[in-house]
Formats: C-alpha cells, structure tokens, sequence
C-alpha cells in the first residue's frame, strides 16, 4: 500500500510539473525588461527521440546525450520602444551536473499568415522535424548536448501575433532577444538551475542577423550582464546596406525572393522612427500592412517599387532611408568580443554569399577572432547538418 501511495504521488508530481496551467511568477504592473511573468512546462523529450526526430536530416545520436525538457514563457519586452509582453521557449537538459552554459538560437523568416503557427517556437509540442526544424533539431539537438537552448519568438508571433513583425529591423531584433535571455536566466533561478552566465549565440537567414544583433548589443549596450563566448551564424543579412542596394540597383532583374524583400524594406520603414516616408512613395502599388508587402505583384523590383524611389536611393538623394539601411547593418564600427563562425552556402539565392564574406573579412581587419565555413555550391538549407555539427564543436571546444 505504501509503495502504490508513493507511486501515486510520483505520478501526480510528474503530471503536475506538465499541467497546462501556466506558473504565474508575478502579476506585478512592472516593465522591468526580462522580467519573467509566467512560464510553463509544454513537455519532455527524450535524447533517443531528439535523435531519431533528426535522422531525416543527418545522425545526430552521437550528440544527443541528455533527455531536454521545454518551457514556454512570457516575459517582458520592447516594441518600438513601449513594453509589451513577449513569449519564447526555453528548452533544459535534464540530470546536470554543473552549472549550464546558454545558447540563444534566433529562427529565421517565417511568414506571417494562418497555417505557419506551429513553426514559431513557443509552440513547439516536442514533434518531427516536419513541424519546426529550427526547434526541433537545431535546439533540441543543442539542448541534448548539454546548453540550455532559449528560443525567442520575437514580436509578431506567439502572444504578439496580433503585432506586426520587425521583419530583419535589428535594433528590434536585438532588444527582444536580450530580454530573452534575462527571462531565462530568470526561470532557471526559478527552477534552482545553476547557470555558468556564458551565451553563445546561434542564428540562420533573418535569425543570422538576430543573433549577430545580439551579441553586438549584448557587448556594447550591455557588457556587464553576461559574458558573450562566440557566435555562430547561418546565412545571415549582416551587410544590409550591400544587400539592399544590390536589388534596388539591379531592379530589372528578377529576384525569386523579392515578396521578403520588399518586407523587409516596408518593416525598416515601420520600425525605424526617423523614416515612416509614405508607402505610396515607395511601393508601386496599394501597401498599407506587411501582408500587403509580402504579396508583390512581380519579381522585378522596378515593378514593384516607384521608379522615383528606386532613382533617389541609388543616386543618393533619399539620405533619410540610406542612412537607416547603413544603420541597419551589421559589420561596420565594431569589433566582435568572443569567438565569430559564419557559415554559408556559395549558391545561396535568398541571403547572398557574399553577406557572410564580407562580415568576416570586415570583423577580421578590426582583429576580431572570425572564421568563415563556405559550403560550396550548396544553397540557404542543405548546409544545416553540417551547421548544427561544427558549431557544437566549435562551442565545445571553447
């Protein structure tokens, strides 16, 4: 009788600790950035379903050693400069031993529209790869390995879906993804989770960006919370300006992506509080939301946007917008602490090669420690196993 009390009461904690009910840590009016408001336990994964979940992509069972449970959380945040309430995931391996070091993955592009919901972190269930690749094999596999993984949904997704998003806006980006990871250090402090106060940062296509972002702002808007080790980037636009000008000023030619593109260019507009110049000065036809950014009409630049715009960017008479595409940016007028990976296809057609090239040839000239891994003739997803596997060594080794 004894034991069947004592396994009832096993089990009743266990289901507990899963309950959909969200722990509320404060219902406090405060807008303290990372303040953690509440949390919950979505589920468990084990190391061997973490494995066979990314088989279809690569073996990973060497590297998946621990079984990872995950939380979603709401914290606190910025969005254009006012609180709002933001939701993540944070996913911990279990049984450790010793204080954990952080990764932060940052997710790259996903289309704001009904059908891509599960695909943004928070509302990962613990499934295939199918579901959420970035989830569920770049941060669950990192997570096995032994690094909390803290995955921010950034605004205009999870509890913000009702946001529009700062599509590839960096200072957005950034501030979001910092909070992010107070918010975690803060649930590990409420789970009694030793925490070693090392980030590393992981980041592909618009997360590239993100987490380049973030480590930037992390080291110079706020060194002295958390001690950045290295980051390590897939196919990311940290040359903006280069980026930017190479479509306006090749704007007769057809660019399979432009529907991102011309989102991007419509957040910048949004988010950068010096520009907010009329959509119809820009866009050649009716563009009053970021859906109706998304949904060009053409694939050629000079289709879509105003012959007048495209002129006074390229001639540099649109000082206002130049100057927020250079601001935009991300390899200028700094040099990186802790260890650069960037990695990228050669024939990548949707974030160019040449971003990466020239973000580790920049950040080398000012000393920084950088290292470049080109995948050659490879394009913006079949690097991914490779990727996932060399930055785990790479973090391991530091």
């Amino acid at each position: 009788m004894a034991l069947l009390l004592l396994w009832l009461i096993t089990l009743l904690s266990a289901c507990s600790q899963e309950d959909s009910t969200p722990v509320v840590v404060t219902n406090s009016s405060s807008t303290e950035r990372g303040l953690l408001i509440s949390y919950q336990q979505s589920g468990r994964i084990t190391a061997s379903e973490i494995a066979s979940n990314g088989s279809t992509i690569g073996d990973v069972s060497t590297l998946t050693t621990k079984d990872v449970a995950f939380y979603k959380i709401v914290y606190n945040s910025l969005y254009k400069g006012e609180s709002t309430q933001v939701t993540g995931l944070v996913l911990i391996p279990q049984n450790a031993s010793a204080a954990l070091p952080l990764i932060q993955h940052h997710h790259g592009t996903i289309i704001p529209e009904s059908g891509s919901e599960h695909e943004v972190p928070s509302n990962y269930t613990g499934g295939s790869t199918e579901n959420n690749v970035e989830t569920s094999f770049i941060g669950a596999v990192m997570a096995s390995n032994g690094y909390v993984v803290s995955l921010p949904d950034y605004t205009g997704y999870g509890e913000t879906s009702h946001l529009e998003h700062p599509y590839t806006v960096h200072h957005e980006l950034a501030e979001v993804s910092v909070d992010m990871i107070r918010a975690t250090k803060n649930l590990l402090n409420e789970l009694s989770i030793g925490f070693s106060n090392a980030v590393f940062l992981t980041g592909w296509s618009e997360g590239g960006g993100a987490g380049l972002a973030t480590h930037k702002y992390l080291q110079l808007k706020y060194p002295d919370e958390f001690v950045v080790k290295g980051s390590s980037l897939l196919a990311g636009p940290y040359d903006y300006s280069a980026f930017f000008s190479d479509v306006l000023e090749n704007n007769a030619q057809a660019w399979d992506n432009l529907s991102i593109y011309s989102w991007g260019m419509y957040a910048l507009n949004k988010f950068v509080t010096s520009l907010n110049q009329s959509n119809q000065d820009i866009w050649s036809y009716p563009v009053t939301h970021q859906i109706d950014a998304l949904y060009v009409p053409s694939n050629k630049p000079n289709e879509v946007f105003m012959a007048a715009f495209i002129q006074s960017f390229n001639d540099g008479t649109n000082a206002p917008f130049i100057e927020a595409v250079q601001e935009n940016s991300l390899i200028k007028d700094w040099m990186p602490v802790g260890s650069l990976f960037f990695h990228s296809g050669t024939a990548d057609a949707i974030v160019p090669h040449y971003n990466s090239i020239n973000a580790h040839a920049q950040f080398q000239s000012v000393g920084a420690n950088s290292t470049l891994y080109e995948y050659a003739e490879e394009d913006h997803y079949t690097p991914l196993y490779d990727y996932v596997v060399t930055t785990l060594n790479d973090f391991n080794n530091l």
